[in-house]
């Protein structure tokens, strides 16, 4: 005849089910700072900046400025 009653804590720590797994609180969170953290790491060794270019370009004045 199968035993229906539920298992005793002290049988649940002898048995071998796989320890549950510890979440870290707000996962979400730290998985975004990370991200966050990568993002500004690129933007760091990438600079961003580009050398100034000088304009070539004609402009027509109208002929009272002249």
């Amino acid at each position: 005849m199968a035993n229906l009653s539920r298992p005793s804590p002290a049988r649940q720590i002898l048995s071998r089910e796989p320890a549950r797994q510890v979440r870290l609180p707000g996962r979400r969170v730290v998985i975004g700072l990370v991200v966050a953290l990568a993002l500004a790491a690129l933007a760091w060794i990438d600079g961003g900046e580009e050398p100034l270019h000088p304009i070539a370009e004609a402009v027509a004045l109208p002929e009272a400025a002249q």
